[in-house]
């Protein structure tokens, strides 16, 4: 269990003696001083919540540089450039640069086979720069271009634009194969071009899939090279449709007590298309538009979403509040069972410091008697973790977002439960601003977030019926993107199944309130929706307090949970933690595909993995089965050939090598 930095509040010893005897408690001082500025608690130490900006690094050159370049346009009104660059890497495209349009040249340029140029206005050089690079044979795709790009991108502008509509994938295109066939939200504004020589990809649409006669997505031969357009931008509609719309922050939408981050999608997320991971669906466009420009020259290697041959992941959670330490290790037992761990996002009864430190005492004497304690002891709390699961903190933040925190981290670790852990599930799932919340907890070392939970009548459609499926558009892990462009160090994880959502919980109706076995049919329904092609991974609400209520509650909590977790094991879906899925998104997200190189000639693709082996994660990295005529016949990791698997990816066939994190020299040889 990694540690977040904290500090311990003071506590002077004259201050432990008045505390003492104000309390009547004679054997605290034979305890010592020390066991009560333990108790004491400590507080997060705050730092920066923002990731690294990639544009200030310098470029690599020669084969180090890797095929793809974000070039990041600092004129820019929109702020969200720099996020194309998540949107590459929730893609497995780990082999790009980014860099600032001004800081490149033409000779910057022909380092790289594809450029992806974000949103920007441009002088008259840099279109001219755009358009050497593709008439001597580059690939160049541009988010929502400017207009003196039209000749290059085979276009003509015309009057006007679509704001917040759809857009429809032509399924027959080979960048649309593979794609879903219904009409898929955008968020911001999309120019209006017509054909002048390009392709389109997809087409502007409305929500009844009337489709017009502007293309959303086109691609066009120029010279010896390619040109692509996607007439609004990618980067900042997948922020807003991740995220909810950022006008609407704080603002109580739904109906239902608090605002929670749901509140910024009532009437922002079309209920019909719900079932449809629609954002990742956009950014698998993208990644085969990427693909296809550069198959002529290259077979493109990729990392697969999930570990080993996996086709989705289950994460189960389960908040806890004041539950007793034998409830939760048999819901643990439950997961074990299934060969899968559990976070429990424990929310334990708030105390002042003498009385926590008379808790450790208590819990102290119980683990060394061999007593049955109510509340977890730190030593259980110790082996849970051993055994692979997570226990960590489930703040209230009702007092105050930074208030709630700060007293809840000084409770949890004042008994003994810490180090906090880098996941978080807050109580009622409340939310401030559009991501102040997550930039807080950023700060706090906080690095995945599983606050974006399906619950509430947001989710009821006019009819009356309850929709299920992925209201942010996503069943992926996206680090969140603030107002100003900024990346914040932290991973949005969504919660697609929420027990109070389906069942009745002890607290009353939050939900449908349907039997077990609709609950659990609708639980089956969105898993193998991962494995027929959202590949999602889906985070489950398991909630520990039926079980310590007992009772039908806690035979219906029990039936929920078990037959969740068997169709998973049953179709070879990972159960995991949060924590353990922290850990291999963040070293799937940190790797790099480099030293790229094909050699048309003998048929040989050999490319560089480097991934932090600390994390101790099973990457698996995609290779094209075939290129041209050629056939995948042999793979090689580190020079010893090696098995590899068939996978499916939205309309493209790879093949799949799994192997440790590490550094990696992988050669593929094609005949």
């Amino acid at each position: 269990m990694e540690t977040i930095t904290t500090s311990r509040p003071k506590l002077s010893r004259r201050d432990f003696l008045k505390m003492i005897g104000a309390a009547g408690v004679l054997t605290l001082p034979a305890l010592g001083y020390g066991l009560v500025r333990v108790g004491g608690g400590e507080f997060p130490r705050a730092t920066s919540p923002y990731a690294v900006d990639e544009s200030t690094r310098p470029l690599s050159s020669g084969e180090m540089a890797g095929p793809l370049l974000l070039l990041i346009n600092e004129r820019a009104e929109n702020p969200f450039g720099a996020y194309l660059g998540e949107i590459l890497r929730a893609e497995g495209l780990n082999c790009f640069q980014v860099a600032p349009l001004s800081a490149v040249n033409s000779a910057t340029l022909e380092r790289f086979r594809l450029v992806l140029l974000a949103e920007g206005p441009l002088d008259r050089a840099q279109v001219e720069l755009m358009e050497s690079y593709v008439a001597r044979g580059g690939r160049l795709i541009a988010m929502r271009p400017d207009v003196h790009l039209a000749p290059l991108l085979g276009l003509e502008r015309v009057a006007g634009n679509t704001a917040e509509g759809y857009l429809q994938v032509d399924t027959g295109h080979p960048v649309g194969r593979g794609g879903v066939a219904e009409a898929l939200q955008f968020h911001g504004s999309a120019d209006h071009y017509r054909l002048a020589g390009a392709q389109a990809v997809a087409w502007l649409a409305d929500s009844a899939q009337a489709r017009t006669d502007f293309p959303a997505v086109s691609l066009h031969r120029y010279g010896q090279g390619q040109a692509a357009m996607w007439a609004y931008d990618l980067g900042r509609s997948v922020a807003y449709m991740r995220q909810g719309n950022p006008a609407w922050a704080n603002q109580e939408r739904d109906g239902r007590d608090g605002v929670r981050a749901q509140d910024a999608f009532v009437g922002w997320v079309d209920l019909d298309r719900i079932a449809i991971p629609q954002a990742d669906e956009q950014m698998r466009l993208l990644s085969r538009l990427i693909s296809e420009m550069l198959s002529d020259v290259m077979p493109l290697p990729r990392l697969w979403y999930f570990p080993g041959a996996a086709g989705g992941m289950l994460i189960a959670t389960g908040d806890s509040h004041q539950s007793p330490a034998s409830v939760i290790e048999d819901v643990l037992a439950r997961v074990e069972q299934r060969q899968g761990h559990m976070s429990i996002y424990y929310a334990p009864p708030l105390m002042n410091d003498w009385r926590r430190t008379i808790q450790r005492v208590q819990s102290w004497v119980a683990d060394l008697s061999g007593a049955s304690a109510d509340l977890p002891t730190p030593s259980q709390v110790a082996a849970w973790r051993a055994r692979g699961h997570e226990f960590t903190l489930h703040p209230y933040v009702e007092e105050g977002l930074e208030a709630g925190w700060q007293r809840y981290w000084k409770e949890f670790t004042g008994r003994g439960y810490g180090p906090v852990s880098p996941t978080v599930r807050t109580h009622r799932i409340l939310w401030t601003g559009w991501v102040e919340t997550a930039r807080l907890q950023a700060s706090y070392g906080i690095r995945m977030n599983l606050d974006y939970y399906h619950y509430g009548p947001a989710f009821r459609d006019q009819a009356g019926e309850w929709r299920y499926g992925h209201f942010t558009g996503s069943g992926l892990p996206m680090r969140f993107v603030d107002e100003h462009g900024r990346i914040l160090n932290i991973y949005q994880q969504p919660t697609q199944l929420v027990d109070e959502q389906l069942i009745r919980m002890p607290w009353g109706l939050g939900g449908a309130d349907i039997p077990v076995e609709a609950a659990v049919e609708i639980a089956r329904t969105v898993l193998q929706q991962s494995l027929a092609g959202s590949y999602s991974a889906v985070a489950a609400q398991f909630h520990i307090d039926p079980f310590a209520i007992g009772g039908d509650l806690a035979v219906k909590a029990g039936r929920w949970l078990e037959s969740t977790l068997d169709y998973a094991a049953a179709q070879g879906i990972p159960i995991w933690s949060a924590a353990e899925w922290l850990s291999f998104t963040e070293a799937r997200h940190e790797a790099t595909l480099d030293q790229i190189h094909w050699d048309p000639s003998g048929r040989r693709l050999s490319f560089r993995l480097m991934a932090s082996p600390t994390l101790q994660a099973e990457l698996t990295v995609l290779i094209p089965p075939q290129q041209g005529e050629a056939r995948l016949v042999q793979a090689e990791v580190d020079g010893t050939a090696v098995a590899y698997h068939e996978r499916h990816l939205s309309g493209s066939n790879y093949a799949g090598i799994s192997v440790k994190a590490g550094l990696h020299q992988i050669v593929a040889t094609y005949s």
